[in-house]
């Protein structure tokens, strides 16, 4: 699992805000063929059929705006599956397509009349 520093996040073709310092994590999920287990002696067996992507995205502080960016482009009923272009672990820019799990946001503060979130974080899965 590495964490990453990302500053060219797109979801859905629109430019997100800029991530957290390390507050991108890729996991590549290992995907096993359904005959995958143990023997009776104890020996694992299967063959992993796919690997696949999970982002792990975390921001800092953000406005109502940064936060309907975000919203718009993770939680579309009508386009649940999405592209997704990121740096990956090896310094490529790459693109997957992707659906995101619940998004969280925590309402920070209010300050020069205007709100602020932290702590919003979202999961994409590589389809």
């Amino acid at each position: 699992m590495e964490n990453i520093t990302v500053t060219d996040l797109y979801i859905n073709g629109t430019k997100m805000p800029d991530p957290a310092l390390e507050g991108v994590t890729v996991n590549q999920e290992k995907i096993w063929s359904s005959n995958t287990g143990r023997t009776t002696a104890g020996k694992m067996v299967g063959t992993i059929v796919a690997v696949k992507t999970t982002l792990k995205i975390k921001w800092p502080v953000l406005t109502p705006a940064q936060v309907s960016t975000i919203e718009g482009a993770v939680s579309d009923p009508d386009n649940p599956f999405v592209s997704v272009k990121y740096t990956d672990v090896t310094g490529a820019s790459v693109t997957k397509t992707m659906y995101f799990g619940t998004p969280t946001y925590t309402v920070y503060s209010w300050a020069n009349g205007m709100q602020y979130i932290k702590g919003a974080s979202v999961d994409g899965i590589e389809q």
